[in-house]
């Protein structure tokens, strides 16, 4: 079987958000960031606690001590979030370079045949280490978070994309 496509970024941004979400376990990264956030809240609100009654008697935990305590905080994660919105934004691979290729793929008995415009690669069915299927892309692990991308925009019907599921069940 032989598909043809160009990769796009948007594509390429899912496949890194779920091999990380794989990598790491989390099934939820939402309720993970919200449980977090509520352990941590909860956390200082015990030692702010602890400190009012072992410390000084006229230590007052009012609205504008927890404000002074909780904005360095809020202002830190925002920094966190804006400076890994960077790091996604600069990683991503550029629209006219050699990822984002023209790419065809072609699966055979001896392995998977992919060919760019500047590369030709064959993969053993051995190498392939798992399949995974996210929202009708194809991920096939070689490692950990390397895999060869099929989105599914290279299938013109959802029965070349049944068939091409079929080929890889049958040879991983």
């Amino acid at each position: 079987m032989l598909v043809s496509f160009r990769l796009e970024q948007e594509e390429y941004k899912n496949f890194t958000k779920f091999a990380l979400k794989q990598a790491s376990g989390k099934k939820n990264e939402k309720k993970s960031f919200l449980v977090n956030f509520v352990i941590w809240f909860l956390v200082a609100i015990v030692f702010m606690s602890i400190f009012q009654t072992i410390g000084k008697t006229d230590f007052n935990f009012d609205l504008s001590t927890a404000i002074i305590v909780i904005l360095p905080i809020l202002v830190g994660i925002g920094v966190y979030f804006y400076e890994m919105q960077k790091v996604q934004k600069n990683t991503l691979p550029k629209t006219d370079g050699f990822l984002l290729s023209e790419s065809t793929i072609e699966l055979r008995d001896d392995g998977i045949h992919a060919t760019k415009e500047y590369a030709t690669s064959f993969f053993n069915w051995k190498s392939v280490e798992s399949v995974s299927e996210n929202n009708g892309d194809f991920y096939l692990f070689l490692d950990n978070v390397y895999a060869i991308i099929i989105p599914n925009s290279a299938f013109t019907s959802s029965k070349q994309a049944d068939e091409f599921r079929r080929l890889i069940e049958m040879y991983v």
